[in-house]
């Protein structure tokens, strides 16, 4: 009975448990703030979590929601992969930290779209790979971003930067 008949009732149930996480998570932060350094128990960490969103509103109403929730952050998404990366200051487990932040997706989504469907994520994590590393297994491919020249390609990997220094150094 997930329709657009419910979507009120479940937009207003998707609003009162947020406002008891955000409340949670305001009173978690505030004691670890208060106590002594000696005592603190954060437990910082990055994860990449994997994401059931699928347009760009969907994707920036969670990141809103993970950034405004006191003690996590996201930190960037990648709609390619489908992955949030979130930092978050009481992660006991990277794996629970995950858990925590889907669910609350899995919630934004049900209540927002007028009929759910599915919210499957991707079964694998990405492996990510810097810029020059995945341009080198890109071959011959144009980045349609940066008009034909990829980072870590011939093109960009000159002998002396733009400010005439070699490139690659501290100096």
């Amino acid at each position: 009975m997930n329709s657009w008949l419910t979507w009120p009732v479940r937009m207003i149930g998707f609003l009162l448990w947020y406002a008891k996480e955000f409340l949670l998570a305001n009173l978690q932060v505030t004691a670890d703030i208060l106590r002594p350094s000696a005592r603190m128990r954060t437990d910082p960490a990055i994860v990449a979590v994997p994401a059931a969103s699928r347009t760009a509103s969907e994707y920036t109403l969670i990141s809103s929601l993970v950034t405004l929730t006191p003690g996590t952050l996201t930190i960037t998404y990648s709609r390619d992969h489908a992955v949030l990366y979130v930092h978050g200051m009481f992660a006991a487990s990277r794996d629970g930290l995950a858990e925590e932040i889907q669910e609350m997706e899995d919630r934004l989504l049900r209540a927002m779209r007028r009929e759910p469907g599915d919210l499957s994520r991707p079964l694998a994590r990405p492996t990510v790979r810097p810029a020059a590393d995945a341009a080198a297994g890109a071959g011959d491919r144009a980045d349609d971003r940066t008009g034909g020249a990829s980072a870590g390609t011939a093109e960009s990997e000159g002998t002396e930067n733009d400010a005439g220094r070699p490139a690659g150094g501290d100096a």
